[in-house]
């Protein structure tokens, strides 16, 4: 277990993460109060479970930027880029990480192993979200409505799942779960839970990408220009209100994330549960 009891080792991670933290806004992935709230779950990662915790935080930070600048251009002509060139704010930051931020903040004062499968249950979603969205943007055929998978809708569209965004998702589950049993399963198990955390992780991240669709489907908000007449996910357009015409105003695209990482992290904790119960831990 990695030890960063020492003053030594906190002041370098803190370094660390500042470096990193710095370099995200400078690159404008981040701006800077997504900045600091990125640094802050980062360092609470960090003392929470050392390096390993850390470079899951930062594995997902850095894969979501990339993937969001990728081929940004035709994701902006089909209305579906990320504002702001991509570059990322604090209420991204905690929509995403939140939950493992809650997860860190328990496991430094309580030390249950739930909480790390919690950290990397919710990270494990939140990225595999990520990527289905920005890979599944790049497929030549366009999405279906996950309730009703009959319907087309346009490229970007809540609730909007494609065969190449679900393979990514997966995927990113798959990455996520090897990363989590690399990182932090030897240094929170002692190199026990394998057959249970890694399986856990994998279904439950790939549940929350897919209950983070449902939601955004059935209640995200969705309104309509009145001066263009575009649907858009903004209370605001051409600087004018816009008006609902479909689920609350108060669930965004934020708040659906959060969600989807809660669900990811509890999905999880449950299979975590079950597969302990039936004597594969």
């Amino acid at each position: 277990m990695i030890d960063i009891s020492s003053p030594f080792e906190i002041i370098l991670g803190a370094v660390l993460i500042f470096a990193l933290a710095l370099i995200a806004f400078r690159s404008k992935a981040i701006d800077l109060q997504g900045a600091i709230a990125g640094y802050a779950v980062s360092f609470v990662a960090f003392l929470a479970g050392g390096f390993g915790w850390l470079v899951v935080i930062v594995a997902f930070f850095g894969v979501s930027s990339v993937l969001t600048r990728f081929r940004y251009d035709y994701k902006l002509k089909l209305g579906s880029a990320q504002e702001k060139s991509g570059t990322r704010s604090w209420p991204n930051t905690f929509a995403n990480a939140g939950v493992a931020l809650g997860a860190s903040l328990l496991e430094i004062y309580l030390h249950e192993d739930i909480f790390a499968v919690a950290f990397i249950g919710s990270i494990s979603a939140a990225m595999s979200d990520t990527i289905a969205t920005e890979v599944g943007l790049l497929s030549k055929s366009n999405p279906r409505l996950i309730t009703n998978l009959r319907k087309l809708v346009k490229p970007g569209t809540s609730g909007g799942v494609s065969s190449l965004g679900e393979i990514a998702a997966f995927v990113s589950s798959l990455a996520m779960g090897i990363l989590g049993v690399i990182l932090v399963v030897p240094q929170k198990f002692n190199g026990s839970g394998l057959v249970s955390v890694f399986p856990s992780v994998l279904l439950g991240g790939f549940a929350g990408t897919t209950i983070d669709s449902l939601v955004g489907a059935k209640f995200q908000a969705t309104s309509e220009c009145e001066v263009c007449g575009a649907l858009t996910e903004e209370n605001f357009h051409h600087s004018r209100p816009t008006k609902l015409v479909k689920g609350h105003r108060f669930i965004d695209n934020n708040v659906v994330n959060f969600i989807g990482a809660l669900s990811g992290a509890l999905v999880s904790i449950a299979l975590y549960w079950i597969f302990g119960s039936i004597g594969l831990l």
